[in-house]
């Protein structure tokens, strides 16, 4: 009969490493405001579900909020028509609902949450109410039929990235065609006396970044969509990425009787 063997091999003890409480605490705060982040930003495409379900038109909720709760009082087909109390408002709440609907519920339940994100659409109406602008039903979508309106061959965008939480920075440099080549380099940020070819970027430029902002600070977003570009060496924080943009189906051509 052979020897049993042992189940393990000997173990030398390792020398022990100091650490540094400051440095830390500070990476924990770090992962704690990433997760805030991610939270926040999949409550806001959950309560647009939800809202959507009552109004699929919906594009912006009108509400009021506090640190613990929220009360939506209105929903909009246009931020703009808030100015107007004509349609397409599309649902107000009754001064008091005796059961009020499932939706309403989870819907008031994540406003708190989807609050605690940065550079959330907010408009600021009378008293203590607020509007929100609600995202895309599908943000990369939205984001590639935008761009594609202008640039039908565009792939991806190229970008440099600093996301330190709560502030994601975002600097745009190409659009960028299926080649890997430039289709349109994005102007300076200072560089206001462009051409007339660039009033589109100057036109669409808060609407791509905040979907880019949106797409990063949602996990699942951010491990579909973004591609790290370069050596490690030369990625300082996010540093350079490719956002890939998802294809989009053609239309269906004329049906043949």
């Amino acid at each position: 009969m052979s020897p049993s063997r042992p189940l393990l091999v000997p173990i030398s003890p390792t020398p022990r490493r100091r650490t540094d409480p400051a440095h830390a605490f500070q990476g924990a705060l770090l992962r704690e405001a990433e997760a805030q982040q991610a939270l926040a930003v999949t409550a806001y495409e959950l309560l647009a579900t939800e809202v959507r379900t009552r109004a699929p038109e919906t594009a912006a909720i009108e509400f009021e909020a506090t640190l613990t709760s929220g009360r939506i009082h209105a929903l909009w087909a246009n931020p703009r028509d808030h100015w107007y109390p004509t349609p397409p408002l599309l649902w107000r709440r009754a001064p008091a609902l005796s059961s009020e609907p499932s939706w309403l519920k989870k819907a008031d339940r994540l406003l708190p949450a989807v609050l605690l994100g940065a550079h959330l659409s907010v408009i600021e109406l009378a008293g203590h109410r607020r509007l929100l602008s609600l995202p895309a039903s599908d943000v990369a979508a939205a984001l590639a039929s935008r761009i594609r309106r202008a640039f039908p061959q565009a792939t991806a965008l190229l970008l440099s990235l600093d996301a330190r939480p709560p502030a994601i920075t975002v600097q745009v440099a190409n659009i960028v065609g299926p080649d890997g080549n430039s289709l349109h380099a994005i102007p300076n940020e200072h560089d206001w006396a462009a051409p007339p070819a660039q009033a589109w970027w100057r036109f669409n430029k808060g609407h791509v970044i905040r979907a880019i902002r949106h797409l990063w600070a949602h996990p699942e977003h951010r491990a579909r969509h973004f591609q790290a570009q370069g050596h490690p060496s030369l990625l300082w924080n996010q540093g350079l990425q490719a956002l890939v943009l998802p294809s989009i189906p053609a239309l269906a051509g004329p049906h043949h009787s």
